[in-house]
């Protein structure tokens, strides 16, 4: 094994704090992202099960908010929020895959440079990381890979299913609502498919 000087030394380590670093802020806009989902998604379960109250109270806020003075439409409203879902899902399916490609490339990373640093002094996302590796982190793992995705699924669908049934004819605001349905639908099949049956 061929030796390096140390001031490539310290370039290497500077591009290994780099990347961690952008591995950091990835974790803090996967967290945020979560979140505005989850928000998102219980907005559409206000409207599921109480329509009328969830359509006076969300028009209610907007109008505040907007300082408006006519009445919301709120098959318009109903659009926004699933754009915004779709918006906020697929922005948290990229962030996480991303963040696993990223830690692939570390592990990769650590293992090269444990040949030119004398063993394991870089082992902070592989080695070490994933030695006795706790179960409730395989159990985090599937909760937010296989079981989240899962429900967010059964929830779009229970609810693109009650406003078709619910609707009084085909409208724009149906059909776009279905189509963005569908895409939040195939992008979380593709979402599990990355983990579970993607080599």
């Amino acid at each position: 094994m061929p030796r390096i000087t140390n001031d490539k030394k310290v370039e290497i380590l500077n591009h290994y704090k780099d990347t961690f670093a952008q591995l950091t802020e990835s974790r803090k806009l996967r967290d945020r992202l979560f979140s505005l989902v989850l928000v998102t998604v219980t907005l559409l379960l206000f409207q599921l099960y109480a329509p009328n109250e969830a359509g006076t109270t969300i028009g209610e806020f907007i109008t505040k908010k907007l300082e408006i003075q006519s009445a919301i439409n709120i098959a318009f409203v109903q659009s926004v929020i699933w754009f915004v879902l779709l918006g906020f899902v697929l922005r948290y399916f990229q962030t996480v895959t991303n963040m696993e490609r990223q830690y692939s490339y570390i592990h990769d990373l650590e293992e090269q440079l444990a040949k030119y640093f004398e063993g394991n002094a870089f082992s902070r996302e592989g080695k070490s990381y994933l030695a006795n590796y706790p179960l409730f982190s395989d159990w985090a793992h599937v909760l937010y890979t296989l079981a989240f995705p899962s429900l967010l699924v059964i929830v779009i669908l229970v609810k693109i299913g009650n406003e078709i049934y619910f609707a009084a004819g085909i409208t724009p605001s149906l059909v776009f609502n279905i189509v963005t349905a569908l895409c939040i639908t195939v992008s979380t099949i593709l979402y599990v498919r990355a983990f579970y049956f993607h080599k």
